[in-house]
């Protein structure tokens, strides 16, 4: 499973502000929020000309990314939280008692102008950065923390909605009212607004540090990444990559002003791939030192105290909120419920994924020493002699496969199995506003040809983008009193942009990544909820968020869905069935390392965020803790964890604290849902389709997810075909 994949990094605190959702923040009755205009002209001239003061005259409210430059960010976030708080003044002093409609729904819809402004800066940040946006960053967030503040901890608004959820039995709320009602109660207490003024005083100070370290760990990552160059001159140090590999490398340094060079960086793709195909030993350990030594290299980008303090300040505040640590807050409203369930969990796949990870070595150390070599496998050689020991037992590798998964096929095969399951139809979308002139826009259609939503694919990887693959919204979906909104979706994935005039050419992982995203995708656009914050993956809790986009990987290893996509991009020739059959049996190659190294992230997150203040304190050095908590699962040096505390933007700059295993815990859920449908002998069953249409992607966050996936399946799932498609023994989960 490629587990580097993560949604928008700001999704919630977007959504928290624009309806007092809470996720990443607290508030108070201070609406003396300060701003740091001085760097911006806020002259007429350009307050005039902001196209977020004005209707957007575009196609179906897609952003006018033309029009909108950097300059318009700060008058327009300064309007929308003056309009925000008039409206959360007007919702507080209301001289009518409150009812759900005055006070919870009123909440829920608060904040539009400023939504509207950081869908789009959230959506930029992460795609098209520059010195001026990283900036802005870092004025923002910390200030949208301040405007939380002022919400979530002020007890006037948190009276109003504890008085209407206490006459909630009367009320006559249908179902997704009395949802909402649940939440935005749930929420308040969660973040504190029960607290006493000298602990909101605290939560305050530690809501605003925090969003400076995050901010700041995630900026230290993207110029670390970004600043890495393993620049190679002579091309017979080149053995054993491919010629699109070789023909990206020499693009990016002539792009670079070495044209007689060959340049490599972080982006995990070329990662992934230099270091499963260089010949050449040495340049294989520079870019392995180079990925994991990322923000951890001392000076100004290094993150090793930015990490200890967010874990001290993490654990403080839930210390004051009651839990005796982060993760046993983080985890409450999740399927897991309790840190030791999550570290229970994650143990049962721990142990044979460890112990088939030892086979691994000791079958690759035999290649090794067949070739003459006298060396001892070390972490840069892992991906190197594990493709050979693929080659071996499947004979398949990936120059064989690639051809047949050109990325415009791949794409379609996907936009078919919605089609086939779900009836949803995407037509390309011409003359239509783009960030970016790599983004490809579609329209997607239900089966009635109703329309659902935007869909916009960022497929490629650029300096200005940061790496992985995500899903994220430009407008959340709601139906408020017959206001039908539909999403602006996005999918973001980090391929290498080929040579000129050649073809993407996309590894199996890759395809897979891509179906990963696309579920995400169509949970986003096929929602159907009235309000946002149940809109497709936002009313999802951590660890069911990934379950629908884990569910579409499966199809892109069936042989009808490969027979309609993977198609030889020069001769059109459909992949041959024993292509297909090699692709199958190679899924459990490897997944010794692979579970070891998602896993041993895993518990580093869980380990981090269950400390108590105190222990996170102790922790002077980050390195050293997580080599002793891994130590201590007995993990193999061989291995690294799928991240590094000081490159783990997942927990320590994204909404992944304390919910890495999620990926995992999801995989449970799309595994035991995928075999339902393999047990009725019909991957588009149109019974199964249509329960998992209702009571997932069409469901989001209207109830309980183990409720949702129970109307789907009829039964709570079961590991064992987690355990079986992973290759392990059914019965093999550690105790």
């Amino acid at each position: 499973m490629n587990t580097n994949r993560i949604r928008s990094t700001r999704r919630g605190m977007l959504v928290m502000l624009s309806t007092a959702l809470l996720w990443g923040c607290s508030d108070s009755t201070d609406t003396n929020i300060a701003k740091s205009t001085d760097t911006v002209d806020k002259s007429p001239a350009v307050t005039e000309v902001n196209p977020f003061f004005t209707e957007w005259d575009t196609p179906y409210g897609i952003p006018p990314f033309d029009l909108i430059k950097d300059e318009h960010y700060r008058p327009a976030v300064d309007a929308g939280i003056a309009e925000l708080m008039a409206e959360i003044e007007a919702i507080k002093t209301n001289p009518e008692a409150p009812t759900f409609e005055n006070t919870i729904e009123a909440l829920e819809i608060s904040g539009g102008a400023l939504t509207r402004v950081f869908d789009v800066f959230n959506n930029i940040s992460n795609t098209d950065t520059n010195d001026a946006i990283m900036e802005m960053e870092t004025e923002f967030y910390p200030e949208l923390t301040r405007v939380n503040d002022s919400i979530n901890l002020d007890d006037a608004i948190f009276q109003r909605v504890k008085t209407v959820y206490e006459q909630r039995e009367s009320l006559g709320l249908d179902e997704q009212q009395a949802r909402l009602l649940d939440l935005k109660y749930r929420d308040f207490v969660r973040r504190g607004a029960a607290l006493d003024e000298q602990a909101k005083t605290r939560m305050k100070e530690i809501n605003a540090r925090l969003s400076e370290l995050t901010t700041a760990f995630g900026q230290n990552l993207l110029n670390e990444t970004k600043s890495f160059e393993l620049v190679v001159t002579d091309e017979a140090n080149l053995g054993g990559l491919s010629e699109s590999l070789k023909g990206s490398a020499k693009s990016v340094a002539e792009s670079k002003g070495q044209p007689d060079a060959w340049i490599f960086g972080l982006n995990r793709s070329v990662y992934e791939a230099f270091m499963t195909f260089a010949d050449n030993r040495d340049l294989r350990r520079q870019l392995f030192d180079g990925y994991r030594n990322r923000a951890a290299n001392g000076g100004a980008t290094d993150n090793g105290d930015l990490i200890t303090e967010i874990a001290k300040l993490r654990a403080e505040a839930a210390e004051l909120r009651g839990y005796k640590s982060h993760a046993a807050f983080q985890l409450e409203p999740r399927m897991a419920k309790t840190p030791e369930n999550a570290l229970d969990f994650l143990g049962k796949v721990w142990d044979p994924g460890l112990a088939r990870a030892k086979e691994e070595q000791l079958e690759m150390q035999a290649i090794v020493e067949a070739e003459g070599h006298d060396f001892i496998i070390e972490g840069h050689d892992w991906w190197y002699y594990a493709e050979k020991l693929r080659q071996q037992k499947y004979t398949i590798d990936d120059s064989e496969v690639r051809p047949y998964f050109q990325m415009e096929n791949v794409r379609d095969g996907a936009f078919h199995v919605a089609n086939q399951l779900f009836g949803v139809t995407f037509e390309p979308l011409n003359d239509v506003p783009k960030w970016n002139p790599q983004v490809q826009p579609y329209v997607a259609l239900d089966a009635d040809g109703n329309h659902l939503g935007v869909f916009m694919l960022d497929y490629y990887a650029r300096d200005s983008k940061r790496g992985g693959a995500w899903m994220s919204n430009y407008r959340d979906a709601s139906n408020i009193n017959g206001n039908d909104i539909r999403p602006i979706v996005t999918n973001n994935l980090n391929l290498m942009t080929p040579a000129e005039g050649e073809p993407t050419l996309m590894s199996y992982d890759e395809v897979t990544t891509l179906f990963h995203e696309f579920g995400h995708g169509l949970h986003g656009l096929m929602t159907k909820q009235h309000y946002a914050r149940f809109s497709g993956t936002a009313g999802s809790p951590r660890d069911y968020t990934e379950f629908p986009a884990q569910f579409m990987e499966h199809y892109a290893a069936e042989p009808e869905v490969l027979a309609v996509f993977a198609r030889n991009h020069e001769t059109g020739e459909v992949i041959p069935l024993e292509l297909v059959e090699k692709i199958r049996k190679a899924r459990t190659h490897n997944q010794g390392f692979k579970t070891t190294e998602y896993v041993a992230a895993s518990l580093l997150d869980m380990n981090w965020h269950n400390l108590s203040a105190i222990d996170a304190s102790s922790a002077e050095s980050a390195r050293e803790y997580e080599v002793e908590v891994l130590n201590e699962y007995g993990k193999i040096e061989q291995i690294e964890p799928r991240y590094r505390s000081a490159y783990f933007s997942h927990i320590f700059a994204g909404g992944y604290s304390a919910g890495y295993y999620a990926y995992l815990w999801s995989e449970i859920l799309d595994s035991d849902g995928f075999e339902a449908f393999k047990e009725a002998g019909d991957i588009y069953d149109p019974e199964l389709a249509k329960r998992l249409k209702e009571n997932v992607y069409e469901a989001g966050g209207k109830e309980e997810a183990d409720i949702l996936y129970r109307k789907f399946r009829g039964k709570d799932p079961s590991i064992d075909p987690l355990l079986r498609n992973r290759g392990f023994p059914v019965g093999s989960a550690g105790s």
